[in-house]
């Protein structure tokens, strides 16, 4: 039965234990808590958004924009054929 300090109070208690008799912590003999590997884990998860997020940004800034572009461009390049003026009085 090896005895760790409680990562909260520092009572020594059972690598086993699901809590400490001192001050109540949950898995006592870990070295982080449950919340703070939840906190960790949505630090994580949050920063991998954001790279996934930014990609994608990327993705449009550097394809969908310059396609957008062209396109309005190619649009605007057609010419309409010149209107036929009619004859005025005398010029014909």
């Amino acid at each position: 039965m090896p005895l760790m300090p409680c990562r909260a109070c520092g009572h020594r208690v059972d690598t086993s234990a699901l809590a400490c008799p001192g001050c109540g912590a949950t898995d006592p003999a870990k070295k982080i808590s449950r919340q703070q590997r939840d906190f960790y884990l949505f630090i994580v998860s949050t920063v991998i958004w954001i790279g996934v997020l930014g990609g994608l940004a990327l993705c449009v800034w550097k394809i969908a924009i310059p396609w957008a572009r062209q396109t309005i461009n190619k649009q605007a390049a057609v010419e309409l054929p010149p209107l036929r003026e009619s004859p005025r009085n005398g010029d014909e």
